[in-house]
């Protein structure tokens, strides 16, 4: 079914960590990025998203996620050719796809720091729209 505004973040250790641990605390906001290496608007977007994680470096927690049990070596060099510093995970058995419910991607999560999700962006939306909602929730 998925998640829908208001539900908990889902906890993000069901997955392979390929590129950093993610902190899941509560304590700031947190922006949760899916994609795949054959996805062209999610590596079309992903310098974009890096320069977005970096304006926000501090005041939000980011993971990055790849779905299909892609190559980990080819997802960690696609990430870090694209700028993305965040942790960066591999979903190879789906657990976490399937708990958050994305129909498309690129997909975007926010969750506020208490841990409720607060909005959710999918397919080739500009993160234009996802950072306003990032400013919005970090007044």
């Amino acid at each position: 079914m998925g998640l829908r505004i208001g539900s908990e973040m889902p906890k993000l250790d069901k997955i392979n960590w390929v590129s950093g641990y993610p902190e899941q605390q509560a304590s700031k906001p947190y922006l949760v990025h899916f994609w795949t290496l054959d996805c062209s608007s999610c590596i079309e977007l992903m310098p974009d998203v890096a320069a977005l994680l970096k304006r926000y470096d501090g005041l939000i927690h980011t993971v990055s996620i790849n779905l299909e049990g892609e190559d980990e070596e080819e997802v960690i060099a696609k990430a870090k050719k694209a700028g993305i510093e965040a942790p960066v995970g591999i979903d190879e058995e789906t657990l976490l796809s399937d708990a958050f419910g994305y129909n498309f991607i690129p997909a975007f999560y926010l969750f506020d720091a208490n841990g409720s999700m607060r909005y959710f962006q999918q397919g080739q939306d500009h993160v234009a729209t996802l950072e306003q909602r990032i400013k919005r929730l970090l007044r």
